[in-house]
C-alpha cells in the first residue's frame, strides 16, 4: 500500500497539500506536521475514500503539537499513529533503554531514528526488537545510522526481517543529514521497501514541493515498479 505524506508539500496549507497528494495514483495519505491548518480539514479527510494514517505531532488545528508529557510518556496517540522517539538528552528521558521498554509495553508504534534520537543506533534498535516493540522503519534513517557507524550489517538484517514492522518510510539522503530527497536508483534499501508494498503501508516522505508534476509522477512509478 503506497501512501504520500502531507510533508511532501512542506509549508502549504493542509488543503493544498492534500490536493497535491490526491492527483497521484496512490492508496492513501499520511497526515504529518508541517502544514498550515485548514478549516474543515478533519471533515474533508473523513469523506476521503483512501487510507489515512497519522504521524507524530500531526494536529487538525495546529501546525504541530507536543505529544510527550512531563514524564516522557506519549499522550493522545492513536494505535496506528507512528511517532518519533524523543531526542537524546531530553530531560524527560533519563534512561533511553527504560524509555524503549516502557514504550513497547504501552504498544506505541516507534519510528527508527538517527543519531541524536532514541532509537538512533543499532544498539537501541536491538533493545526495541528484544522487547517486541512495534516499529515504523525509515530506510533513510537506517542509512544515516550506517553512515555514522552505529549500525552493523547484522542489525540491519535483523531489522529488515523483523516481524513487528507495521509501517515503512522512504526518502533519500547522502548519509550526512535527513534531507528527504527524492528517490533514485541509489536510495538505500529501496528494493526492500518496494517488496513491502504488498503487505505494509509504505509512506513517501521526500520533499516534492520543488518537483514538477511529471517528476512527482515518475517518483510514484519508480517506487512501485522501478520504472
Amino acid at each position: 500500500m503506497l501512501l504520500l505524506a502531507l510533508s511532501c508539500f512542506q509549508g502549504r496549507t493542509q488543503d493544498a497539500a492534500f490536493d497535491a497528494v490526491r492527483v497521484h495514483d496512490v492508496d492513501g495519505v499520511q497526515l504529518t506536521p508541517g502544514n498550515l491548518p485548514s478549516p474543515g480539514f478533519r471533515e474533508r479527510i473523513a469523506a476521503y475514500d483512501g487510507a489515512v494514517r497519522l504521524h507524530h505531532r500531526f494536529g487538525w488545528e495546529v501546525y504541530r503539537r507536543e505529544i510527550y508529557d512531563g514524564g516522557g510518556d506519549a499522550v493522545g496517540v492513536r494505535h496506528d499513529q507512528s511517532i518519533h522517539p524523543p531526542k537524546r538528552g531530553d530531560p524527560r528521558v533519563a534512561d533511553p533503554v527504560r524509555w524503549i521498554e516502557r514504550a513497547a509495553h504501552d504498544d506505541l508504534l516507534l519510528e527508527t531514528m538517527y543519531p541524536g534520537y532514541v532509537l538512533g543506533s543499532g544498539a537501541e534498535l536491538e533493545v526495541a526488537m528484544d522487547v517486541g516493540a512495534r516499529l515504523a522503519v525509515d530506510v533513510s534513517h537506517l542509512h544515516l545510522q550506517r553512515h555514522a557507524g552505529v549500525l552493523s550489517d547484522a542489525t540491519v538484517r535483523r531489522v529488515l526481517g523483523y516481524a513487528r514492522i507495521e509501517e515503512v518510510h522512504v526518502s533519500n539522503n547522502d548519509g550526512r543529514g535527513d534531507q528527504h530527497a527524492p528517490l533514485d536508483a541509489g536510495t538505500p534499501y529501496l528494493g526492500w521497501a518496494r517488496e513491502r508494498l504488498e503487505d505494509l503501508p509504505v509512506v513517501v516522505e521526500s520533499y516534492w514541493h520543488r518537483l514538477t508534476f511529471d517528476e512527482q509522477r515518475r517518483q510514484v512509478a519508480f517506487l512501485r515498479d522501478g520504472t
